[in-house]
Protein backbone atom coordinates (compact mmCIF):
# COMPACT_ATOMS: atom_id res chain seq x y z
CA UNK A 1 0.00 0.00 0.00
CA UNK A 2 1.33 3.43 -0.96
CA UNK A 3 2.52 5.63 1.87
CA UNK A 4 1.19 8.77 0.13
CA UNK A 5 -1.82 9.17 -2.14
CA UNK A 6 -0.85 12.39 -3.87
CA UNK A 7 2.49 13.97 -4.72
CA UNK A 8 3.04 17.66 -5.41
CA UNK A 9 6.16 18.75 -7.28
CA UNK A 10 7.90 22.07 -7.55
CA UNK A 11 8.68 22.70 -11.23
CA UNK A 12 11.96 24.63 -11.62
CA UNK A 13 14.80 22.44 -10.43
CA UNK A 14 12.56 19.54 -9.43
CA UNK A 15 10.55 18.34 -12.41
CA UNK A 16 12.72 20.07 -14.98
CA UNK A 17 16.01 21.86 -15.47
CA UNK A 18 14.69 25.26 -16.49
CA UNK A 19 17.90 27.17 -15.89
CA UNK A 20 18.64 28.15 -19.50
CA UNK A 21 15.50 30.23 -19.98
CA UNK A 22 15.44 31.64 -16.45
CA UNK A 23 19.09 32.68 -16.45
CA UNK A 24 18.68 34.25 -19.87
CA UNK A 25 15.79 36.36 -18.58
CA UNK A 26 17.48 37.32 -15.32
CA UNK A 27 20.69 38.41 -17.03
CA UNK A 28 18.64 40.42 -19.51
CA UNK A 29 16.74 42.18 -16.73
CA UNK A 30 19.95 42.99 -14.88
CA UNK A 31 21.67 44.22 -18.03
CA UNK A 32 18.75 46.49 -18.92
CA UNK A 33 19.12 48.23 -15.57
CA UNK A 34 22.90 48.51 -15.84
CA UNK A 35 23.64 46.30 -12.83
CA UNK A 36 26.67 43.98 -12.48
CA UNK A 37 26.04 40.40 -13.54
CA UNK A 38 26.09 37.70 -10.80
CA UNK A 39 28.52 34.80 -10.97
CA UNK A 40 27.30 31.48 -12.39
CA UNK A 41 27.12 30.09 -8.85
CA UNK A 42 25.10 33.05 -7.57
CA UNK A 43 22.65 32.69 -10.45
CA UNK A 44 21.36 29.47 -8.91
CA UNK A 45 19.93 31.36 -5.95
CA UNK A 46 17.46 33.18 -8.18
CA UNK A 47 15.51 29.95 -8.66
CA UNK A 48 13.22 29.16 -5.77
CA UNK A 49 12.29 32.42 -4.03
CA UNK A 50 9.88 35.00 -5.48
CA UNK A 51 11.60 37.14 -8.11
CA UNK A 52 11.58 40.33 -6.07
CA UNK A 53 13.34 38.52 -3.23
CA UNK A 54 15.95 37.08 -5.58
CA UNK A 55 16.77 40.47 -7.11
CA UNK A 56 16.72 42.20 -3.73
CA UNK A 57 19.11 39.65 -2.22
CA UNK A 58 21.65 40.40 -4.94
CA UNK A 59 21.07 44.14 -5.16
CA UNK A 60 20.27 45.33 -1.62
CA UNK A 61 21.05 48.95 -2.51
CA UNK A 62 18.81 49.05 -5.58
CA UNK A 63 15.67 51.18 -5.43
CA UNK A 64 12.23 49.56 -5.46
CA UNK A 65 11.75 50.97 -8.95
CA UNK A 66 14.95 49.32 -10.21
CA UNK A 67 13.92 45.98 -8.72
CA UNK A 68 10.50 46.28 -10.33
CA UNK A 69 12.02 47.16 -13.70
CA UNK A 70 14.38 44.16 -13.58
CA UNK A 71 11.37 41.93 -12.97
CA UNK A 72 9.46 43.53 -15.85
CA UNK A 73 12.40 43.06 -18.22
CA UNK A 74 12.82 39.47 -17.05
CA UNK A 75 9.20 38.58 -17.67
CA UNK A 76 9.20 40.23 -21.08
CA UNK A 77 12.22 38.17 -22.15
CA UNK A 78 11.02 34.94 -20.52
CA UNK A 79 7.55 35.16 -22.05
CA UNK A 80 9.03 35.33 -25.54
CA UNK A 81 11.94 32.92 -25.53
CA UNK A 82 12.50 31.46 -22.08
CA UNK A 83 9.53 29.50 -20.83
CA UNK A 84 9.90 26.56 -23.21
CA UNK A 85 13.67 26.12 -22.66
CA UNK A 86 13.71 23.21 -20.24
CA UNK A 87 14.24 19.47 -20.06
CA UNK A 88 12.80 16.92 -17.66
CA UNK A 89 15.32 15.47 -15.25
CA UNK A 90 16.51 11.91 -15.81
CA UNK A 91 13.88 9.43 -14.70
CA UNK A 92 11.18 12.06 -14.11
CA UNK A 93 8.86 10.99 -16.91
CA UNK A 94 9.09 7.35 -15.81
CA UNK A 95 8.42 8.37 -12.20
CA UNK A 96 5.34 10.40 -13.06
CA UNK A 97 3.88 7.69 -15.27
CA UNK A 98 4.56 5.03 -12.63
CA UNK A 99 2.84 7.06 -9.92
CA UNK A 100 -0.24 7.57 -12.08
CA UNK A 101 -0.32 3.89 -13.03
CA UNK A 102 -0.44 3.12 -9.30
CA UNK A 103 -3.36 5.47 -8.67
CA UNK A 104 -1.28 8.25 -7.12
CA UNK A 105 -2.55 11.74 -7.93
CA UNK A 106 0.14 14.18 -9.04
CA UNK A 107 0.35 17.94 -9.22
CA UNK A 108 2.66 20.90 -9.66
CA UNK A 109 2.91 23.55 -6.94
CA UNK A 110 5.29 26.26 -8.12
CA UNK A 111 6.01 29.92 -7.48
CA UNK A 112 6.32 30.42 -11.24
CA UNK A 113 3.45 32.62 -12.47
CA UNK A 114 0.35 30.66 -13.45
CA UNK A 115 0.32 32.25 -16.89
CA UNK A 116 3.76 30.78 -17.66
CA UNK A 117 2.80 27.36 -16.31
CA UNK A 118 -0.33 27.39 -18.49
CA UNK A 119 1.82 28.12 -21.56
CA UNK A 120 4.28 25.38 -20.64
CA UNK A 121 1.54 22.84 -19.93
CA UNK A 122 -0.17 23.42 -23.27
CA UNK A 123 2.99 23.73 -25.37
CA UNK A 124 4.80 20.76 -23.86
CA UNK A 125 1.84 18.48 -23.06
CA UNK A 126 2.51 18.40 -19.30
CA UNK A 127 -1.14 17.73 -18.56
CA UNK A 128 -0.63 14.04 -19.31
CA UNK A 129 1.58 13.82 -16.21
CA UNK A 130 -0.34 15.97 -13.71
CA UNK A 131 -3.87 16.18 -12.33
CA UNK A 132 -3.42 19.81 -11.28
CA UNK A 133 -0.91 22.54 -12.11
CA UNK A 134 -0.85 25.46 -9.68
CA UNK A 135 1.38 28.50 -10.04
CA UNK A 136 1.35 31.95 -8.50
CA UNK A 137 -1.57 34.18 -9.44
CA UNK A 138 -0.81 37.54 -11.06
CA UNK A 139 -1.84 39.50 -7.96
CA UNK A 140 0.04 37.19 -5.57
CA UNK A 141 3.41 36.64 -7.23
CA UNK A 142 5.26 37.39 -4.01
CA UNK A 143 3.18 35.11 -1.80
CA UNK A 144 4.76 32.22 0.04
CA UNK A 145 4.83 28.59 -1.06
CA UNK A 146 2.41 27.53 1.69
CA UNK A 147 -0.60 29.03 -0.10
CA UNK A 148 0.33 27.43 -3.41
CA UNK A 149 0.79 23.99 -1.85
CA UNK A 150 -2.53 24.29 -0.01
CA UNK A 151 -4.34 25.28 -3.19
CA UNK A 152 -2.92 22.33 -5.12
CA UNK A 153 -3.72 19.87 -2.33
CA UNK A 154 -7.24 21.22 -1.85
CA UNK A 155 -7.86 20.74 -5.56
CA UNK A 156 -6.92 17.07 -5.21
CA UNK A 157 -8.90 16.40 -2.02
CA UNK A 158 -12.18 15.69 -3.86
CA UNK A 159 -10.37 12.78 -5.54
CA UNK A 160 -9.83 11.14 -2.16
CA UNK A 161 -6.34 12.47 -1.50
CA UNK A 162 -5.57 12.65 2.21
CA UNK A 163 -1.84 11.91 2.46
CA UNK A 164 0.11 14.49 0.43
CA UNK A 165 3.83 14.72 -0.21
CA UNK A 166 5.67 17.79 -1.49
CA UNK A 167 8.84 17.35 -3.57
CA UNK A 168 11.14 20.33 -4.04
CA UNK A 169 14.69 21.54 -4.47
CA UNK A 170 14.87 24.63 -2.23
CA UNK A 171 14.23 25.58 1.39
CA UNK A 172 11.16 27.50 0.20
CA UNK A 173 9.52 24.24 -0.88
CA UNK A 174 10.34 22.56 2.44
CA UNK A 175 9.25 25.50 4.58
CA UNK A 176 6.06 25.85 2.55
CA UNK A 177 5.27 22.17 3.02
CA UNK A 178 5.95 22.34 6.74
CA UNK A 179 3.70 25.37 7.13
CA UNK A 180 0.97 23.60 5.19
CA UNK A 181 1.30 20.47 7.31
CA UNK A 182 2.59 18.39 4.40
CA UNK A 183 5.49 15.91 4.41
CA UNK A 184 8.40 16.89 2.17
CA UNK A 185 11.16 15.46 0.00
CA UNK A 186 14.32 17.42 -0.80
CA UNK A 187 15.96 16.54 -4.11
CA UNK A 188 19.69 17.05 -4.47
CA UNK A 189 19.70 17.43 -8.27
CA UNK A 190 18.05 20.87 -8.34
CA UNK A 191 19.23 24.40 -7.62
CA UNK A 192 18.89 24.74 -3.86
CA UNK A 193 21.21 24.04 -0.95
CA UNK A 194 20.79 20.57 0.53
CA UNK A 195 22.01 21.81 3.91
CA UNK A 196 19.38 24.56 3.91
CA UNK A 197 16.63 22.05 3.07
CA UNK A 198 17.73 19.77 5.89
CA UNK A 199 17.76 22.68 8.34
CA UNK A 200 14.32 23.68 7.05
CA UNK A 201 13.03 20.27 8.12
CA UNK A 202 12.85 18.04 5.03
CA UNK A 203 11.43 14.62 5.92
CA UNK A 204 13.41 12.89 3.18
CA UNK A 205 16.45 13.68 1.06
CA UNK A 206 16.89 11.91 -2.29
CA UNK A 207 19.41 11.94 -5.10
CA UNK A 208 17.24 10.58 -7.93
CA UNK A 209 13.70 9.85 -9.08
CA UNK A 210 13.88 6.17 -8.19
CA UNK A 211 14.22 7.09 -4.54
CA UNK A 212 11.12 9.29 -4.76
CA UNK A 213 9.18 6.33 -6.15
CA UNK A 214 10.36 4.12 -3.28
CA UNK A 215 9.23 6.69 -0.70
CA UNK A 216 5.77 7.12 -2.22
CA UNK A 217 4.98 3.50 -2.99
CA UNK A 218 6.61 2.19 0.18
Amino acid sequence: MAKFDCVLFDFDGTVADTSEGIYEGIRYGIRMEGMPQPSPEDMKTFIGPPLNEGFRNHFPDASDEQIEMMIIHYRAKYSVSGYYKFKLYDGMEELLLTLRENGIRTGIATSKPQVFMDHIAKTCDLEKYFDVIVGAEADKLDSGKKEIIEKAFNTLKPFGCEKPLMVGDTKYDILGANNAGVSSVAVTFGFGSVDEMIVAGANYVVKNCEEIKDIVLG
